[in-house]
């Protein structure tokens, strides 16, 4: 059985991989101590440390490393984003130093980003055969930060790229929501105003981390019994307006949703219709847009009980 390290298990999609690794048979890794990510050579110090600790644990067998850190945004700068790469960085010549490690019986996946590496493009059905057009700095270093663990193939261990797009859901472990959906979500239930900076007709591919979670954790299954460097596409499959959701999230919650549109400058930089197909392995494209509804009404469940045990 492989030893599994979930990197970023405390954010939206760390928390959702390590739940559902939980409930299979996995021998899951957890270090000691959690890392520092605002002092990057103290956490390049503690992760040193932990790859020490996961190889002795690991006995030259296999091993899984699933990556799903990072606080970086569409409009983080690249000098916000550098840290973030330079631990990473590190995490991977620490991974090829170390001699405990069976690296050729391994496989890191990479939690990265569907939105920001194909941000350029307009109106066509993107697959992992798409060129990428990262057109900010939070695409570009997704781009570097997959090259960096491409390198870990260099010693035979398999790596996985899966780029995710447009990622929902709660963080039950600090009440966090992250996304646009979350943020709606929350603004209904309080009655405050809803803002809107993009066009309403903007469709992009909802998908929430349990359900990313569970395609990732599957695809990766899939794609591994072959070595080798991938791109894997997690999506749902189905683009949905921000109109549809307006009107799906006003049925669900049964109120009147305030709402104030107001066009951001960037915001014409962004295509307005996405549509994602993944050509490798398993897929939820055959899932419908009832997923999104019940995704929203879970979303909503979940907000509005955390509303509820902090008042």
């Amino acid at each position: 059985m492989a030893l599994v390290w979930v990197i970023g298990k405390g954010g939206l999609l760390g928390s959702a991989l390590y739940q559902e690794l939980s409930q299979h048979p996995h021998n899951l890794f957890d270090p000691q101590s959690r890392f520092s990510w605002d002092d990057k050579e103290l956490a390049c110090a503690q992760f040193k440390k932990a790859i020490s600790a996961f190889a002795s644990q690991a006995q030259q067998g296999e091993w899984k490393i699933y990556w799903a850190a990072g606080i970086g945004t569409m409009h983080s700068t690249a000098e916000e984003l550098q840290d973030e790469t330079d631990i990473l960085q590190a995490v991977v010549t620490d991974l090829l130093k170390n001699e405990e490690l069976t690296l050729n019986a391994g496989t890191f996946v990479f939690a990265s980003s569907a939105g920001a590496i194909y941000a350029g493009k307009h109106d066509e059905l993107i697959n992992e055969s798409t060129a990428p057009t990262p057109i900010n700095a939070y695409g570009h270093t997704k781009l570097a930060q997959e090259s960096i663990v491409n390198t870990l193939n260099q010693m035979g261990t398999t790596v996985i790229s899966c780029r995710i797009t447009t990622l929902y859901g709660f963080k039950e472990k600090n009440g966090k929501q992250q996304g646009l959906l979350a943020e709606m979500v929350r603004r209904a239930l309080s009655n405050e105003v809803i803002h809107i900076y993009v066009p309403l007709e903007t469709m992009r591919d909802y998908i929430s981390a349990k359900v990313a979670a569970q395609e990732i954790i599957y695809s990766v299954s899939y794609i591994e019994k072959t070595p080798g460097t991938y791109i894997k596409i997690i999506a749902s499959g189905v683009s949905t307006s921000i109109a549809q959701i307006i009107s799906i999230l006003r049925r669900i919650s049964k109120r009147n949703l305030r709402i104030v549109t107001q066009a951001d400058v960037k915001s014409a930089q962004y295509q307005r219709v996405v549509q994602f197909k993944s050509e490798l392995g398993s897929t939820t494209s055959s899932r419908s847009q009832t997923n999104l509804i019940e995704g929203i009404a879970e979303l909503l469940l979940s907000i509005k009980q955390d509303k509820a045990s902090t008042t």
